[in-house]
């Protein structure tokens, strides 16, 4: 499968099945692999493209250049050079910024976006001693954290997604120490971020979708989202955290293709 090169930087897709065009953007320090219960599913009836960001995966790991902005160009190259004109964004968390990057970029590109639980501006609600504690110890800090992102009954019921994300922020292989401070302290990186002022220019049609038990990006951010986001749609998932699409696939992906429906 295909690397794309854009400003020397590879980043890498890969491209399953034919039909309507979906993009699926995975979250920061994961990897293309978090849409593996959507990916064959969805592959049956519409062209489905998973990304490796910048910094993840089987993509370039460079020692800057992580802001969103950056990854939404990639996005926009990604599409050339897959020969896509328009397509369905699917992002969750890091992957939804991403998606509404590009739909402020390049909003001819951008058929319709779901965004998972996402935010903008999440630096400024940051404890100052959360800084503090992940240049002591950012693995312990980001483990930690972690335990905010899966539901209670998603930690009873289905302790791999904890097991999956720990073993991708702690694989080198996949995602580096270099990687998590270069994109923490860029300007538009994935804390800095911040497009509150220009949420009402992405007029393509945007459902967003939140879980009750996140505490990564909160109920309050995505609302944040919706209520800025011209159209858009919020639903909240009872028994879910950050993960919709692991936590309760087949909830997700009912949702999901009912989203597409509009585009057929």
């Amino acid at each position: 499968m295909p690397h794309v090169n854009r400003q020397g930087v590879n980043v890498y897709y890969e491209s399953f099945g034919q039909g309507l065009p979906i993009v699926f953007l995975h979250p920061w320090t994961t990897n293309r692999y978090i849409w593996s219960n959507q990916l064959f599913e969805f592959a049956r009836d519409h062209r489905c493209l998973v990304v490796d960001h910048r910094g993840h995966g089987l993509s370039d790991k460079p020692a800057s250049g992580y802001a969103i902005q950056e990854m939404a160009a990639d996005v926009a190259a990604i599409l050339d050079h897959a020969g896509i004109d328009r397509a369905v964004l699917v992002g969750n968390s890091i992957g939804g910024m991403i998606a509404m990057q590009t739909s402020l970029d390049t909003p001819q590109r951008v058929l319709g976006n779901l965004i998972l639980s996402s935010a903008t501006n999440m630096a400024a609600g940051m404890d100052p001693a959360a800084a503090e504690a992940m240049q002591k110890d950012w693995r312990g800090l980001f483990s930690a954290l972690l335990q905010g992102t899966v539901s209670a009954k998603s930690k009873q019921d289905r302790a791999e997604i904890l097991h999956y994300m720990e073993g991708c922020f702690r694989n080198p292989d996949n995602f580096t120490e270099q990687v998590f401070f270069a994109s923490a302290v860029d300007p538009n990186g994935v804390f800095n971020w911040n497009i509150s002022d220009r949420l009402k220019h992405i007029t393509q049609p945007t459902l967003i979708i939140a879980g009750k038990e996140d505490f990564a990006t909160t109920l309050a951010h995505n609302q944040f989202l919706a209520d800025g986001i011209p159209g858009s749609t919020l639903k909240i998932y009872d028994d879910v955290g950050h993960f919709c699409q692991l936590e309760k696939p087949m909830v997700f992906n009912a949702d999901l293709r009912g989203f597409l429906k509009q585009f057929h």
